[in-house]
């Protein structure tokens, strides 16, 4: 396949961007004035439009893919030559890696920053003992109790909802961490992929190439607050996983009690996933009725997930993020407690080693 031209250069480029790494200082650059930049103008833009732009974005290229293709396939069987096709392809591989810079550009290069841990004036590895989970479970548990009622009494954010108190409470961990200007909130849009969503239980995500943040219109009230802090967490520029779940527990527990009760609901979850299973079994039963009733409204929206497809994706994604450099991978998600018990986030609210 031949390439003329500027195609070849962006192609050459992708490649060498997707392979070779990136000086220590130029990243730094990147994470503490670039990246921080273009999210405050990148953003609000997004935030005019109520269409989900990647989702359209995807609409139009397919659409326009499918039309070349006719069209090549077309010229290929009258002139009886295979070079219609192969240019279309070769047209479709520009077209990839601008995706791919556009990507790395905007959002990507996150990936290569340094783990949130570096970030903590206090973190200690392997302090994550069986003993230590069960504790945070258990605390995790009590507070869940604790908040239910009040939380349900305040209400849970609409999907499409700015919550200031989240907001203000991501502004002040971001500032604890050494962000060096405060996060635009994006303002979360229901995607036109929500079917998809809902067969392989993704709770919301990101859309890099447009800063801008999708909720799936299944979540309950009282995920929301969780899943929205940790989509801005994204945003923030804490891209792998566990860095992101974290920085956006710390911001739901330290804003309103709604955002409280879903963040110790999912400490809850993530804590006893990681106790065999007799302790996990002793330990939430000590849930009271309204957080039981509110994990068994959980487990009936994931109920509707296709399990190939829900298998694939997440296979998929545990690729891409890995050739990104998240080394964690998905597994990242539960890396969390690692993150939680290794800091002091929680040694003030009653987890005592």
């Amino acid at each position: 396949m031949r390439f003329k031209g500027p195609g070849s250069v962006i192609v050459v480029v992708a490649v060498v961007a997707a392979v070779a790494g990136a000086p220590a200082a130029a990243i730094r650059l990147y994470g503490e004035r670039v990246y921080p930049a273009m999210q405050a103008v990148v953003t609000p833009i997004s935030n005019r439009v109520s269409v989900p732009l990647l989702d359209a974005s995807l609409v139009m290229l397919l659409l326009a893919v499918s039309i070349a293709a006719v069209r090549a396939s077309r010229r290929a069987w009258r002139t009886r030559s295979a070079w219609p096709v192969v240019r279309l392809a070769g047209a479709v591989l520009v077209v990839a890696a601008v995706a791919y810079l556009w990507f790395l550009l905007l959002w990507g290069f996150n990936y290569r920053r340094p783990g949130v841990e570096t970030a903590l004036a206090t973190y200690r590895a392997g302090r994550a003992t069986p003993a230590l989970v069960r504790q945070l479970a258990e605390l995790a548990v009590s507070r869940s109790n604790q908040l239910h009622d009040d939380a349900h009494r305040a209400g849970f954010p609409a999907g499409a909802a700015v919550p200031a108190p989240l907001v203000a409470s991501l502004h002040r961990v971001e500032k604890q961490l050494g962000r060096s200007r405060p996060t635009v909130p994006s303002s979360p849009k229901r995607p036109w992929t929500a079917p998809y969503m809902r067969a392989v239980g993704v709770s919301g995500m990101l859309a890099p190439w447009y800063l801008e943040t999708y909720l799936n219109p299944d979540l309950t009230g009282p995920e929301r607050p969780y899943v929205l802090a940790h989509e801005w967490a994204h945003l923030s520029g804490f891209a792998p996983e566990e860095d992101a779940s974290f920085v956006g527990l710390l911001a739901a527990l330290g804003a309103d009690v709604p955002s409280h009760y879903s963040a110790w609901l999912f400490l809850a979850s993530e804590a006893s996933y990681r106790l065999d299973p007799v302790t996990r079994n002793l330990v939430v039963s000590a849930f009271e009725a309204g957080p039981r009733a509110d994990l068994d409204a959980i487990a009936l929206r994931l109920r509707s997930r296709v399990l190939w497809l829900d298998r694939a994706s997440w296979v998929a994604y545990d690729r891409a993020i890995k050739s990104q450099g998240a080394t964690e991978g998905v597994a990242g998600y539960g890396r969390v407690i690692d993150l939680v018990l290794g800091s002091d986030a929680l040694d003030d609210k009653g987890l005592t080693p």
